[in-house]
């Protein structure tokens, strides 16, 4: 497969998020409505999709699996917050420029509803095998998320673990109770059909969200450009992190599906969610902007390169 192919599967990712773009800069989705659509999602139609690819899941019926899913999502996320750490003092980047909130910015990649239709495209035959092991390395991430970036962002550890306590949390945990006891086969069909359906809503819904949530944000933001920020970011987002998310892919070569999450992974553009996270907790929002439009833009070009080198140098073909 070459780069034009890769290209192919991606732009209608970045289609969708730009159709979210227009429906919240022409009013169609107001900022109340984000709000609540954003509701929508994360407690219900997420955690549905989850409980739909998790239950059941081959590849996650292995603990050996599930520890090296949640283990790669905690530690690169730490990696990347010490590597963001070090190219902020190299870039000489002080306090009031923002240093915490760079650090989780970079460190942060676009880790659920890119992700996601980027699998179902690129490895159909086994894409819900690999989102099942998407969701736990996802948990990984959100643990760091929740407890070191929250701290780091606000000064302070308290309520931390309570942010924990969320909808696609609890539906990651339940699916692997399910999984590993093959209690889901006791679910009645009328219920698991509602799940399945309620789940297959989540992504198209969840990219125009993400267009919608990037218009918002730049609209109510004064954007103030800093090229050591720009800069910095794009050397963490897409030049040093994807080189440690594929040596990891190379060292845990136990399960395929897992090597596929993080290359995919590995190309990934900064998160949205730093911007609101870095708005409620005492951070700077305007530099988180800038990290997620810069990289954003950039992805556009760099994600099938990377998605390109990762599959080759790993031997997994589409």
């Amino acid at each position: 497969m070459e780069f034009f192919d890769i290209l192919v599967h991606t732009l209608p990712v970045f289609l969708m998020v730009g159709v979210g773009y227009l429906t919240r800069f022409l009013g169609v989705i107001t900022e109340q409505a984000e709000k609540s659509i954003m509701r929508l999602v994360v407690n219900v139609l997420y955690p549905c999709f989850i409980l739909s690819k998790i239950p059941g899941n081959e590849s996650l019926q292995q603990i050996s699996v599930v520890g090296q899913a949640l283990s790669a999502g905690f530690l690169l996320t730490i990696s990347g917050l010490m590597v963001a750490r070090l190219m902020a003092r190299l870039l000489k980047l002080d306090k009031s420029a923002g240093v915490n909130t760079f650090a989780v910015s970079s460190a942060l990649q676009n880790y659920g509803f890119i992700p996601i239709p980027l699998i179902a495209a690129l490895f159909p035959e086994s894409a819900d095998e690999t989102m099942g092991v998407l969701f736990v390395h996802n948990l990984g991430l959100e643990l760091a998320m929740w407890t070191i970036c929250i701290v780091m962002l606000s000064g302070t550890a308290s309520g931390a673990w309570k942010r924990l306590i969320n909808g696609p949390t609890i539906a990651i945990i339940l699916g692997l109770f399910l999984n590993f006891t093959d209690f889901h086969h006791w679910i009645p069909f009328a219920a698991d059909k509602a799940i399945q359906d309620l789940g297959n809503c989540t992504i198209p819904i969840s990219l125009v969200l993400v267009g919608a949530a990037l218009a918002s944000v730049i609209s109510s933001h004064r954007l103030q450009i800093s090229l050591k920020v720009i800069l910095g970011s794009l050397l963490v987002r897409f030049a040093i992190m994807p080189m440690a998310f594929l040596a990891v892919a190379a060292w845990l070569s136990g399960s395929l599906e897992l090597q596929r999450v993080l290359i995919i992974e590995a190309a990934m553009p900064a998160a949205i969610f730093p911007i609101v996270l870095a708005k409620h907790y005492g951070g700077k929002p305007n530099v988180a902007v800038q990290i997620c439009l810069a990289t954003s833009i950039a992805s556009l070009a760099l994600t099938p390169a990377w998605l390109l080198l990762g599959l080759k140098l790993l031997g997994i073909e589409i």
